[in-house]
């Protein structure tokens, strides 16, 4: 099963030069663990509620932290026609709760979360159930 059904379409976007805090308070308004970075148009970083967390524990100023500064690495991207199965590889492996979801073009189609990945194996489990021959072909 792809997670094509499963991503979150509408998804909280930020400039490298937000602040830490706008960005925070952005995904605690829109209830949201997870802020994707936006450069030139195009999917360049995400910034999760965990680096908030962490830099107020270290004592930073999130009015002057830019969300740039909370932005590590080079961007891992994925395709919506990734099976889910794979998705949870890649998210365990790498170590990431949230999966930024491309077209071939770069272009920002939306973010595969871990809760998306429990409602879609959840859904791919329960269509396997009802499904007694498909369950018999896997055996």
């Amino acid at each position: 099963m792809e997670i094509g059904p499963f991503v979150t379409r509408s998804v909280l976007t930020v400039e490298e030069g937000d602040s830490l805090r706008e960005a925070a308070v952005s995904m605690m308004e829109r209830g949201v663990g997870s802020a994707v970075v936006i450069t030139g148009g195009k999917p360049s970083g995400i910034v999760t509620d965990r680096e908030a967390l962490r830099a107020i524990a270290q004592g930073k100023d999130a009015d002057s932290a830019t969300v740039a500064d909370f932005v590590t690495g080079k961007l891992t991207t994925v395709v919506a026609s990734l099976d889910i199965l794979e998705a949870a590889h890649v998210m365990r492996q790498k170590g990431f709760r949230h999966l930024v979801v491309a077209d071939d073009k770069g272009d920002l189609l939306g973010v595969f979360s871990m809760r998306d990945l429990v409602v879609g194996l959840l859904e791919e489990r329960a269509l396997l159930l009802s499904e007694p021959e498909a369950v018999e072909g896997t055996a």
